[in-house]
Protein backbone atom coordinates (compact mmCIF):
# COMPACT_ATOMS: atom_id res chain seq x y z
CA UNK A 1 0.00 0.00 0.00
CA UNK A 2 1.27 3.45 -0.90
CA UNK A 3 1.15 5.88 2.01
CA UNK A 4 0.34 9.56 1.66
CA UNK A 5 3.93 10.23 2.73
CA UNK A 6 6.52 9.08 5.27
CA UNK A 7 7.64 10.70 8.52
CA UNK A 8 7.79 13.96 6.57
CA UNK A 9 6.07 15.00 3.33
CA UNK A 10 9.33 14.76 1.35
CA UNK A 11 9.70 11.04 2.21
CA UNK A 12 7.79 8.51 0.06
CA UNK A 13 6.55 5.49 2.05
CA UNK A 14 4.71 2.18 1.66
CA UNK A 15 3.26 -0.63 3.80
CA UNK A 16 4.06 -4.29 3.11
CA UNK A 17 2.21 -6.98 5.12
CA UNK A 18 4.57 -9.50 6.74
CA UNK A 19 1.80 -12.09 6.50
CA UNK A 20 0.52 -12.09 2.90
CA UNK A 21 -3.10 -11.06 2.82
CA UNK A 22 -3.27 -10.22 6.56
CA UNK A 23 -3.14 -6.71 8.01
CA UNK A 24 -4.21 -5.42 11.44
CA UNK A 25 -6.59 -2.90 9.87
CA UNK A 26 -8.27 -1.91 6.63
CA UNK A 27 -8.65 1.61 5.31
CA UNK A 28 -12.33 2.54 5.23
CA UNK A 29 -11.80 6.14 4.16
CA UNK A 30 -8.85 8.46 3.63
CA UNK A 31 -5.14 8.08 2.95
CA UNK A 32 -2.88 7.23 5.90
CA UNK A 33 0.57 8.69 6.41
CA UNK A 34 3.47 6.87 8.07
CA UNK A 35 2.82 8.55 11.43
CA UNK A 36 -0.93 7.88 11.15
CA UNK A 37 -0.12 4.18 10.91
CA UNK A 38 2.25 4.24 13.90
CA UNK A 39 -0.30 6.11 16.02
CA UNK A 40 -3.16 3.86 14.93
CA UNK A 41 -1.27 0.64 15.68
CA UNK A 42 -0.06 1.79 19.10
CA UNK A 43 -3.48 3.12 20.09
CA UNK A 44 -5.31 0.05 18.78
CA UNK A 45 -3.13 -2.31 20.80
CA UNK A 46 -3.59 -0.20 23.93
CA UNK A 47 -7.39 -0.10 23.80
CA UNK A 48 -7.67 -3.78 22.89
CA UNK A 49 -5.50 -4.85 25.82
CA UNK A 50 -7.19 -2.49 28.30
CA UNK A 51 -10.68 -3.51 27.24
CA UNK A 52 -9.88 -7.22 27.41
CA UNK A 53 -8.28 -6.83 30.84
CA UNK A 54 -11.14 -4.86 32.42
CA UNK A 55 -14.08 -6.06 30.29
CA UNK A 56 -15.08 -2.44 29.60
CA UNK A 57 -14.82 -0.16 26.57
CA UNK A 58 -11.49 1.67 26.40
CA UNK A 59 -10.31 4.67 24.43
CA UNK A 60 -7.04 6.44 23.70
CA UNK A 61 -6.02 9.80 22.29
CA UNK A 62 -2.67 9.39 20.51
CA UNK A 63 -0.17 12.03 19.36
CA UNK A 64 3.34 11.36 18.03
CA UNK A 65 3.39 7.64 18.98
CA UNK A 66 2.34 8.18 22.61
CA UNK A 67 -1.03 8.55 24.32
CA UNK A 68 -2.00 12.06 25.40
CA UNK A 69 -4.78 10.34 27.31
CA UNK A 70 -6.34 6.93 27.83
CA UNK A 71 -9.34 5.78 29.83
CA UNK A 72 -11.90 3.12 30.48
CA UNK A 73 -15.62 3.77 30.17
CA UNK A 74 -16.95 5.39 33.30
CA UNK A 75 -18.40 8.49 34.88
CA UNK A 76 -18.27 11.70 32.91
CA UNK A 77 -17.86 14.15 35.78
CA UNK A 78 -19.27 17.65 36.17
CA UNK A 79 -16.12 19.22 34.74
CA UNK A 80 -16.34 17.17 31.53
CA UNK A 81 -20.09 17.74 31.25
CA UNK A 82 -19.58 21.50 31.46
CA UNK A 83 -16.53 21.65 29.22
CA UNK A 84 -17.91 19.48 26.43
CA UNK A 85 -21.59 20.39 26.92
CA UNK A 86 -22.49 16.73 27.42
CA UNK A 87 -25.21 15.13 29.49
CA UNK A 88 -25.49 11.38 29.91
CA UNK A 89 -23.46 9.51 27.29
CA UNK A 90 -22.99 5.89 26.32
CA UNK A 91 -20.07 3.76 27.41
CA UNK A 92 -17.90 4.15 24.30
CA UNK A 93 -18.34 7.92 24.17
CA UNK A 94 -17.60 8.18 27.89
CA UNK A 95 -14.32 6.32 27.42
CA UNK A 96 -13.15 8.77 24.77
CA UNK A 97 -14.41 11.88 26.61
CA UNK A 98 -12.42 10.75 29.66
CA UNK A 99 -9.33 10.01 27.54
CA UNK A 100 -9.50 13.31 25.66
CA UNK A 101 -10.06 15.38 28.80
CA UNK A 102 -6.78 14.30 30.40
CA UNK A 103 -4.81 16.74 28.26
CA UNK A 104 -7.05 18.41 25.66
CA UNK A 105 -4.29 20.79 24.63
CA UNK A 106 -2.03 17.89 23.61
CA UNK A 107 -4.98 15.96 22.14
CA UNK A 108 -5.60 18.68 19.55
CA UNK A 109 -5.18 16.90 16.19
CA UNK A 110 -5.00 13.46 17.81
CA UNK A 111 -5.57 9.97 16.45
CA UNK A 112 -8.54 8.33 18.19
CA UNK A 113 -8.83 4.67 19.13
CA UNK A 114 -11.79 2.91 20.71
CA UNK A 115 -12.14 -0.76 21.55
CA UNK A 116 -15.82 -1.03 20.59
CA UNK A 117 -17.87 -0.06 17.51
CA UNK A 118 -18.33 3.65 16.85
CA UNK A 119 -21.97 4.71 17.21
CA UNK A 120 -23.76 7.86 16.11
CA UNK A 121 -23.25 9.50 19.51
CA UNK A 122 -19.47 9.23 19.40
CA UNK A 123 -19.37 10.28 15.73
CA UNK A 124 -21.37 13.40 16.54
CA UNK A 125 -19.00 14.20 19.41
CA UNK A 126 -15.94 13.76 17.17
CA UNK A 127 -17.45 16.19 14.65
CA UNK A 128 -16.83 18.99 17.15
CA UNK A 129 -13.18 18.13 17.78
CA UNK A 130 -9.88 18.65 15.98
CA UNK A 131 -8.63 15.12 15.32
CA UNK A 132 -6.94 13.42 12.36
CA UNK A 133 -8.40 9.94 12.31
CA UNK A 134 -9.86 6.99 14.17
CA UNK A 135 -9.39 3.24 14.46
CA UNK A 136 -12.18 1.02 15.79
CA UNK A 137 -13.37 -2.55 15.27
CA UNK A 138 -16.57 -1.48 13.44
CA UNK A 139 -18.82 1.46 12.59
CA UNK A 140 -22.59 1.63 12.97
CA UNK A 141 -24.66 2.38 9.89
CA UNK A 142 -24.26 5.97 8.70
CA UNK A 143 -21.35 6.73 11.01
CA UNK A 144 -18.63 6.76 8.35
CA UNK A 145 -20.67 9.27 6.38
CA UNK A 146 -20.87 11.49 9.45
CA UNK A 147 -17.10 11.37 9.90
CA UNK A 148 -16.34 11.80 6.21
CA UNK A 149 -16.84 15.56 6.27
CA UNK A 150 -14.20 16.18 8.93
CA UNK A 151 -10.96 17.89 7.87
CA UNK A 152 -12.49 18.81 4.51
CA UNK A 153 -12.96 15.17 3.67
CA UNK A 154 -9.46 13.98 4.67
CA UNK A 155 -10.40 12.45 8.04
CA UNK A 156 -8.90 8.96 8.19
CA UNK A 157 -11.16 6.03 9.14
CA UNK A 158 -9.54 2.67 9.86
CA UNK A 159 -11.23 -0.58 10.85
CA UNK A 160 -9.10 -2.65 13.20
CA UNK A 161 -9.18 -6.43 13.00
CA UNK A 162 -9.75 -7.87 16.50
CA UNK A 163 -8.75 -11.34 15.27
CA UNK A 164 -5.35 -10.28 13.94
CA UNK A 165 -2.36 -11.93 15.60
CA UNK A 166 1.09 -10.45 14.89
CA UNK A 167 4.15 -12.56 14.00
CA UNK A 168 6.16 -14.04 16.86
CA UNK A 169 9.13 -11.84 15.98
CA UNK A 170 9.36 -8.07 15.62
CA UNK A 171 11.71 -6.73 12.97
CA UNK A 172 13.05 -3.21 12.58
CA UNK A 173 15.56 -2.01 9.98
CA UNK A 174 17.60 1.06 10.91
CA UNK A 175 20.53 2.50 8.95
CA UNK A 176 21.53 -0.75 7.31
CA UNK A 177 20.94 -2.96 10.34
CA UNK A 178 18.10 -5.37 11.02
CA UNK A 179 17.04 -5.71 14.66
CA UNK A 180 14.76 -8.52 15.81
CA UNK A 181 13.11 -9.28 19.13
CA UNK A 182 10.16 -11.09 20.64
CA UNK A 183 7.08 -8.86 20.91
CA UNK A 184 6.30 -7.43 24.34
CA UNK A 185 3.38 -9.74 25.06
CA UNK A 186 4.03 -10.48 28.73
CA UNK A 187 0.60 -10.83 30.41
CA UNK A 188 -0.41 -8.00 32.75
CA UNK A 189 -3.23 -8.69 35.21
CA UNK A 190 -4.53 -7.98 38.71
CA UNK A 191 -2.34 -10.66 40.26
CA UNK A 192 0.53 -8.16 40.09
CA UNK A 193 -1.08 -6.09 42.85
CA UNK A 194 -2.92 -8.57 45.08
CA UNK A 195 -5.54 -6.14 46.38
CA UNK A 196 -3.22 -3.16 46.84
CA UNK A 197 -4.87 0.29 47.00
CA UNK A 198 -5.41 1.66 43.49
CA UNK A 199 -4.79 -1.78 41.95
CA UNK A 200 -6.98 -1.23 38.88
CA UNK A 201 -5.47 2.17 38.16
CA UNK A 202 -1.96 0.76 38.57
CA UNK A 203 -2.77 -2.05 36.14
CA UNK A 204 -4.29 0.37 33.64
CA UNK A 205 -1.19 2.54 33.98
CA UNK A 206 1.06 -0.38 33.10
CA UNK A 207 -1.00 -1.08 29.98
CA UNK A 208 -0.87 2.60 29.01
CA UNK A 209 2.90 2.84 29.46
CA UNK A 210 3.47 -0.34 27.43
CA UNK A 211 2.48 1.79 24.40
CA UNK A 212 4.13 5.07 25.47
CA UNK A 213 7.49 6.39 24.30
CA UNK A 214 10.04 5.90 27.09
CA UNK A 215 11.05 7.15 29.59
CA UNK A 216 7.49 7.52 30.83
CA UNK A 217 5.39 8.00 33.96
CA UNK A 218 1.60 8.04 34.23
CA UNK A 219 -0.69 9.44 36.93
CA UNK A 220 -4.13 7.79 37.09
CA UNK A 221 -7.37 7.97 39.03
CA UNK A 222 -10.77 6.29 38.65
CA UNK A 223 -9.91 4.42 35.46
CA UNK A 224 -8.35 7.27 33.49
CA UNK A 225 -4.95 8.79 32.97
CA UNK A 226 -4.78 12.29 34.45
CA UNK A 227 -1.28 13.00 33.20
CA UNK A 228 1.33 11.19 31.11
CA UNK A 229 4.97 12.28 31.07
CA UNK A 230 6.50 10.62 28.00
CA UNK A 231 9.78 10.54 26.13
CA UNK A 232 11.96 12.30 28.71
CA UNK A 233 15.58 11.34 29.32
CA UNK A 234 15.27 12.04 33.05
CA UNK A 235 12.71 10.15 35.11
CA UNK A 236 12.17 13.05 37.50
CA UNK A 237 11.20 15.14 34.47
CA UNK A 238 8.66 12.43 33.55
CA UNK A 239 7.26 12.53 37.08
CA UNK A 240 7.03 16.31 37.18
CA UNK A 241 5.47 16.47 33.71
CA UNK A 242 2.84 13.84 34.54
CA UNK A 243 2.14 15.53 37.88
CA UNK A 244 1.78 19.01 36.40
CA UNK A 245 -0.67 17.66 33.82
CA UNK A 246 -2.69 15.98 36.57
CA UNK A 247 -2.81 19.25 38.50
CA UNK A 248 -3.92 21.12 35.38
CA UNK A 249 -6.68 18.54 34.90
CA UNK A 250 -7.89 19.15 38.46
CA UNK A 251 -7.57 22.95 38.33
CA UNK A 252 -9.74 23.02 35.20
CA UNK A 253 -12.51 21.77 37.52
CA UNK A 254 -12.30 24.74 39.85
CA UNK A 255 -15.80 26.29 40.12
CA UNK A 256 -14.56 29.75 39.12
CA UNK A 257 -12.85 28.38 36.01
CA UNK A 258 -15.94 26.42 34.93
CA UNK A 259 -18.26 29.33 35.60
CA UNK A 260 -16.16 31.66 33.46
CA UNK A 261 -15.46 29.33 30.54
CA UNK A 262 -18.53 27.13 30.15
CA UNK A 263 -21.17 29.74 29.41
CA UNK A 264 -23.38 29.10 26.35
CA UNK A 265 -22.06 30.26 23.02
CA UNK A 266 -18.36 29.67 23.65
CA UNK A 267 -16.72 27.35 21.14
CA UNK A 268 -15.16 24.20 22.57
CA UNK A 269 -11.62 25.08 21.49
CA UNK A 270 -12.02 28.51 23.06
CA UNK A 271 -13.31 26.96 26.30
CA UNK A 272 -10.18 24.86 26.66
CA UNK A 273 -7.90 27.79 25.87
CA UNK A 274 -9.72 30.02 28.37
CA UNK A 275 -9.58 27.35 31.07
CA UNK A 276 -5.83 27.07 30.72
CA UNK A 277 -5.40 30.84 30.67
CA UNK A 278 -7.52 31.30 33.80
CA UNK A 279 -5.51 28.86 35.91
CA UNK A 280 -2.83 31.47 36.56
CA UNK A 281 -5.43 33.94 37.78
CA UNK A 282 -6.27 31.79 40.79
CA UNK A 283 -4.53 33.10 43.90
CA UNK A 284 -1.84 30.87 45.36
CA UNK A 285 -3.82 30.23 48.55
CA UNK A 286 -6.97 29.36 46.63
CA UNK A 287 -4.99 27.27 44.16
CA UNK A 288 -3.23 25.29 46.90
CA UNK A 289 -6.50 24.75 48.76
CA UNK A 290 -8.16 23.34 45.64
CA UNK A 291 -5.17 21.12 44.77
CA UNK A 292 -5.21 19.65 48.27
CA UNK A 293 -8.40 17.82 47.29
CA UNK A 294 -6.65 15.90 44.51
CA UNK A 295 -5.82 12.73 46.41
CA UNK A 296 -5.62 8.96 46.02
CA UNK A 297 -3.78 9.27 42.71
CA UNK A 298 -1.84 6.26 41.41
CA UNK A 299 1.52 6.53 39.66
CA UNK A 300 3.20 4.03 37.34
CA UNK A 301 6.78 4.21 36.05
CA UNK A 302 7.87 2.19 33.00
CA UNK A 303 11.39 1.81 34.42
CA UNK A 304 12.97 1.55 37.84
CA UNK A 305 12.77 4.73 39.92
CA UNK A 306 16.39 5.75 40.48
CA UNK A 307 16.14 8.43 43.21
CA UNK A 308 13.77 9.25 46.05
CA UNK A 309 13.09 12.73 44.66
CA UNK A 310 10.53 11.08 42.36
CA UNK A 311 8.66 9.79 45.41
CA UNK A 312 8.75 13.09 47.28
CA UNK A 313 7.55 14.98 44.21
CA UNK A 314 4.81 12.41 43.50
CA UNK A 315 3.52 12.74 47.07
CA UNK A 316 3.06 16.46 46.48
CA UNK A 317 0.78 15.67 43.56
CA UNK A 318 -1.55 13.51 45.66
CA UNK A 319 -0.02 10.14 44.80
CA UNK A 320 -0.83 7.41 47.33
CA UNK A 321 0.13 4.26 45.38
CA UNK A 322 3.03 3.56 43.02
CA UNK A 323 4.01 0.70 40.73
CA UNK A 324 7.54 0.45 39.33
CA UNK A 325 9.85 -2.42 38.34
CA UNK A 326 12.20 -2.05 41.31
CA UNK A 327 15.81 -3.16 41.29
CA UNK A 328 17.54 0.22 41.07
CA UNK A 329 20.80 0.78 42.96
CA UNK A 330 18.87 2.87 45.48
CA UNK A 331 15.85 0.61 45.71
CA UNK A 332 16.02 0.55 49.52
CA UNK A 333 15.86 4.37 49.50
CA UNK A 334 12.79 4.24 47.23
CA UNK A 335 11.08 1.82 49.63
CA UNK A 336 11.91 4.07 52.59
CA UNK A 337 10.72 7.19 50.76
CA UNK A 338 7.35 5.54 50.13
CA UNK A 339 7.08 4.63 53.80
CA UNK A 340 7.99 8.18 54.80
CA UNK A 341 5.26 9.59 52.55
CA UNK A 342 2.56 7.03 53.33
CA UNK A 343 2.62 5.65 49.79
CA UNK A 344 1.90 2.02 48.96
CA UNK A 345 4.66 0.68 46.70
CA UNK A 346 4.48 -2.33 44.40
CA UNK A 347 7.71 -3.41 42.72
CA UNK A 348 6.51 -5.51 39.80
CA UNK A 349 9.83 -6.66 38.36
CA UNK A 350 8.46 -5.72 34.90
CA UNK A 351 10.10 -3.02 32.79
CA UNK A 352 7.98 -1.62 29.96
CA UNK A 353 10.34 0.42 27.80
CA UNK A 354 9.13 1.36 24.31
CA UNK A 355 11.25 3.02 21.63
Amino acid sequence: MELRYGMNPHQPATITPLQPGRTPFRVVRGEPSYINVLDALGAWQLVREASACFDRPAAASFKHVSPAGAALAGEVDAGMRSTYDRGDVGAVTSAYVRARDADPKSSYGDFVAVSHPVDAELAAFLQRLACDGIIAPAYDEGVVGTLAGKKRGTFLVLEGDPTFEPPTEEVREVYGLRLTQQPDDLPLDRSLFDGQPGADDLLLGMIVLRYTQSNSVAFLKDGMALGIGAGQQSRIDCTQLAGSKAQTWWLRRHPEVLAETCRPGIKLSDRIARQLALLDSLGSTERDAWLSHLTDVSMVSDGAIPFRDNIDVAHGYGVRSIAEPGGSLRSTEIIQACKDNGITLTQTGIRLFRH
